[in-house]
């Protein structure tokens, strides 16, 4: 049997590795056993609708990505994902003690968190360099 992985077994390992899990742990987290789990990751039973559900809602990631590795792998409606960006704009409008109005700041968190999403890029990167072009 082959170790390379091209569905959703490689998808959710990627999961697993980003959020530095072990397959008990996303076992768990799913509320499954540690066999079923790794039978998912593996390829080896499909992994049941419910299970997908669960897993992209608690890491953020998007279900069609998760099924058919189409779009981005992060929700552009998740929650730390703004959190974060709000922060990165917040911190580099003042690190370079601009004075935009308050209007203009949402707007820029907006923009720093869809392009985190399309790019999959650092939102404190791309705050830095939104900044730079002003």
């Amino acid at each position: 049997m082959s170790t390379d992985l091209s569905g959703i077994g490689l998808r959710l390992r990627e999961i697993r590795k980003t959020n530095d899990l072990t397959q008990q742990v996303m076992a768990a987290a799913i509320d499954v056993t540690d066999r079923t789990y790794k039978n998912y990751e593996q390829e080896k039973r499909d992994l049941p609708a419910a299970a997908a559900i669960t897993i992209c809602d608690a890491f953020g990631v998007s279900l069609e990505w998760l099924l058919a590795g189409r779009g981005k792998a992060r929700s552009s409606d998740d929650p730390e994902l703004a959190e974060i960006s709000a922060r990165a704009v917040l911190l580099e409008n003042a690190s370079r003690q601009t004075d935009l109005p308050i209007e203009k700041l949402c707007k820029i968190i907006g923009f720093v968190a869809s392009q985190a999403v399309q790019s999959g890029d650092a939102p404190t990167e791309l705050a830095a360099k939104y900044f730079d072009t002003l």
